[in-house]
């Protein structure tokens, strides 16, 4: 059934992929976030929509593009409360789609700073151009809208001939209004391609901050694993000290028995052969006692030590296991104590929010506020997604932005160094460093 329009319709177009996938009114919108529509296909998914109005002409007069979540039943999300209608009146000019210079929100051109996250940039694309899609899409008009075309002008009557200097007169204002033309044209594809400019920049932005938190994850995997290494480098050059000691020591013991031994049988040469027969026998039963003595002693102290390993990883263990059950106590508790009334204030559609330096807002979900309230710096890293020693260290050189190397003598630099404004941008040992010992780090590196 076609639907009459009079003015501007509200409309709101779903995407899928870089195509359009659904087409509704306003009030059927408007439906879907009440929770009497579901839309299945998009469960489980944030969806990427654009809000617009459309004129009598069948023209796109207004642009919102904005996401959506959904949940596992294809339910809209009930805390989804963008302003589109008050958005569009602070709206910038966008692109001409046939009836005039749109108001376009999106996520690079977006009136209110705070809203920006729940907007998204379309694409400019050939053969992906989002702007093509909707006009097609309108021009189509499968919500059945009315074209309403503009009343004709009435017909002038006839003017006499003009005069020479009226002539002039009109030729030079046809050349001002087209010039002015011109130029408003010219200025909206300025427009246009600064949209597309600022559009491409973000889309690069977002690219290069992705793989910046792959390179941090990586190179703290690394670091990670250099640090297990050194440690275990020590433990073994440690354990080769002490055995080289003792077995010093074992050497020394027997090369003295031995100097000893040497020295009475050459006293007893002169002595019968039995009596030199004896002390050799004695000379090699006792050298072999002392040498047992000392192995079993050696042995022995081995044996004590791994004894005292294992029961202090036996220890370790236990405590583990102990803060694991205190842990399980302590969220049963929580669950059993305020979660009743977490769920009370999400279905009345409440959200707790809280800020953290270089996050800014951020929501938490009724399931993880024990995990926030445990730690609220790791929680903000892995929404974040930092590690948290890496944020926590942001933190703190953000508090005092110093260089945190020692000279040779064991003294703090302390030089001022410029504050770094993103925890992904944050190097340890190279952005709390300064030059100098910037250098000296990466000479230990290399090493």
């Amino acid at each position: 059934m076609a639907t009459p329009i009079s003015e501007h319709t509200e409309a709101v177009y779903l995407f899928s992929g870089d195509k359009l996938a659904r087409e509704m009114l306003y009030p059927e919108f408007e439906a879907v976030l009440d929770g009497f529509v579901p839309v299945p296909e998009y469960a489980g998914r944030t969806a990427k929509a654009v809000y617009l109005t459309i004129s009598p002409q069948l023209t796109i007069s207004a642009l919102v593009f904005f996401v959506i979540e959904f949940d596992t039943g294809g339910m809209a999300d009930r805390r989804w409360n963008l302003p589109l209608q008050q958005l569009i009146q602070q709206a910038s000019r966008g692109p001409d789609l046939g009836g005039g210079p749109v108001r376009l929100v999106c996520f690079s051109q977006c009136p209110v700073a705070w809203q920006q996250k729940h907007l998204w940039d379309p694409q400019m694309e050939p053969g992906r151009n989002s702007f093509v899609a909707l006009r097609k899409a309108v021009a189509r008009n499968r919500l059945g809208l009315v074209r309403s075309e503009p009343e004709p002008a009435p017909a002038a009557e006839r003017e006499p001939e003009i005069a020479p200097k009226a002539a002039q007169q009109l030729k030079k204002v046809l050349h001002e209004h087209y010039s002015q033309e011109m130029r408003d044209r010219l200025a909206r594809m300025l427009k246009e391609q600064r949209l597309r400019i600022t559009t491409l920049a973000n889309q690069q932005t977002r690219k290069i901050d992705k793989l910046n938190q792959t390179h941090q994850q990586r190179l703290q995997a690394y670091r990670d694993k250099v640090k297990q290494l050194q440690a275990q480098n020590s433990e073994l050059t440690e354990r080769l000290e002490t055995l080289k000691e003792n077995f010093d020591a074992q050497v020394q013991k027997i090369e003295g028995m031995r100097e000893y031994f040497s020295h009475k049988l050459k006293a007893a040469h002169a002595d019968e052969n039995l009596q030199l027969q004896t002390l050799q026998e004695n000379y090699e039963m006792e050298l072999a006692a002392r040498v047992h003595s000392a192995t079993s002693e050696l042995e022995e102290r081995l044996e004590m030590r791994e004894m005292e390993l294992f029961y202090r990883h036996q220890q370790e263990n236990n405590l583990k296991e102990e803060i694991s059950r205190l842990r399980l106590e302590n969220q049963t508790l929580l669950e059993q104590g305020g979660g009743q009334l977490l769920e009370r204030l999400d279905t009345a559609g409440i959200s707790f929010v809280a800020f953290h330096a270089g996050v800014g807002q951020l929501t938490v979900p009724p399931a993880e506020m024990a995990a926030y309230l445990d730690d609220p710096d790791t929680f903000a890293a892995r929404a974040l997604g930092v590690e948290p020693e890496l944020y926590k260290g942001w933190l703190a050189h953000g508090r005092n932005p110093h260089c945190t190397g020692v000279d040779p003598n064991g003294n703090l630099c302390g030089r001022e160094l410029p504050r770094v404004a993103r925890p992904s941008d944050f190097h340890p040992g190279e952005s709390d460093r300064c030059p100098a010992h910037q250098t000296l780090v990466t000479q230990r590196l290399a090493q």
